[in-house]
């Protein structure tokens, strides 16, 4: 069985744009531009062939149809190269559009002017103006192409000779073909448009996910970083003054951690964090909150803790953690640390307060483990 896995149809409209910089959206954009200027060659060639051999047109309708695929032919291939070149997705639409305007137009006063099939599909202009460009292209091309009725209308009046260079040509084939045409690339054109806009729209969600996921968390250790932290502890202030609840506030600091980074060098520091908030991440309730809000200061809201009782138990489970050697790269290694807390509402009622209460106990407990040493 064949598969076709040498040709890529992506890889085939990506050579016919310029694919430096600017992003997916960029990217998607060109991507739409090439499709259309492929499409338009690709289909008016197929109705040219086909008009050529199987109808029966004299030497003087093929003239026209050949003169009316150099128009366009010229407008695709320079509506390419400034795609590709001079980097102008506006200006290579608007030159596809011009051309193919321009092609319309004369076949239109050759083939019957306003009542020739070729005059309906300039309704195609404002439509893939406005999905490829803007609102205000699709206003301006739907003007133009206005404006092009009005001229093919009054023609005959102004003196401007008319003609029916295809009278062999069915009538209602012709318009078959006209409108078919008309709906096909403004089909065409919402449906690439809808599919790419639906994959962008995809791809900046993931992307804005990921960003918010870097402005809240620690880029190295994944928990929460202090800015996040902070918000989430007034957050909580509020909660719990609403509801009358408590929590006990953690600080947490890491005793010889510049020893460590010192003596092993700040791979082994970095990595020590980043073990540590791994495993005091899963360790701790579902319902508690860690962070790190310095370089090896960690801090955590205990929900529903009340009294000193509850924080001396959740000070115990911290050390159980600790006691706990970190298997790490160079070999295991026993941190040790001081922690402190403070509980709300009973030290503290404002964020501010309650880290500072923490964090002077957390000293003091530092202070006197020093002091049992010596």
């Amino acid at each position: 069985m064949f598969k076709f896995n040498s040709f890529n149809i992506l890889s085939l409209v990506d050579s016919f744009h310029s694919k430096t910089g600017g992003g997916n959206a960029r990217l998607y954009r060109h991507r739409f531009v090439a499709s259309l200027i492929l499409s338009v060659l690709f289909y008016v060639s197929l109705i040219i062939f086909v008009a050529t051999y199987f109808l029966p047109l004299g030497e003087h309708s093929v003239h026209i149809l050949r003169v009316f695929f150099i128009f366009i032919g010229v407008g695709a291939l320079l509506s390419i190269y400034i795609l590709r070149t001079l980097n102008q997705r506006v200006l290579a639409v608007n030159t596809l559009i011009a051309s193919l305007g321009l092609a319309l137009i004369y076949l239109a006063i050759m083939t019957g002017g306003i009542e020739s099939p070729a005059a309906i599909c300039l309704i195609i202009f404002p439509a893939v103006a406005t999905l490829s460009i803007d609102f205000k292209a699709g206003i301006i091309w739907g003007l133009l192409a206005t404006l092009s009725w009005s001229l093919l209308f009054a023609a005959p009046y102004l003196g401007i000779p008319i003609q029916n260079a295809m009278p062999d040509v069915d009538d209602g084939l012709a318009f078959f073909v006209s409108i078919f045409t008309t709906h096909f690339f403004i089909a065409f054109v919402a449906l690439y448009y809808n599919k790419t806009s639906k994959s962008l729209r995809t791809k900046l969600l993931k992307e804005r996910r990921e960003y918010h996921y870097l402005a809240n968390h620690d880029a190295h250790t994944g928990v929460i970083n202090r800015r996040h932290f902070l918000e989430l502890l007034k957050s909580e202030i509020s909660r719990c003054e609403q509801s009358g609840s408590t929590f006990c506030l953690f600080f947490i600091d890491l005793n010889d951690f510049k020893k460590a980074n010192d003596q092993y060098g700040h791979h082994f520091g970095d990595e020590i964090l980043e073990v540590f908030s791994r495993r005091l991440r899963h360790r701790v309730r579902e319902i508690d909150t860690v962070a790190r809000i310095g370089g090896d200061e960690f801090c955590i809201i205990s929900r529903d803790m009340g009294n000193e009782e509850d924080a001396k138990r959740g000070e115990r489970r911290i050390e159980e953690i600790l006691k706990e050697p970190l298997s790490l790269k160079e070999g295991k290694y026993t941190l040790k640390a001081s922690i402190g807390w403070s509980i709300y509402p009973h030290h503290a009622t404002d964020y501010e307060a309650l880290l500072k209460y923490a964090d002077q106990h957390m000293y003091e407990v530092k202070r006197l483990k020093k002091a049992a040493q010596k």
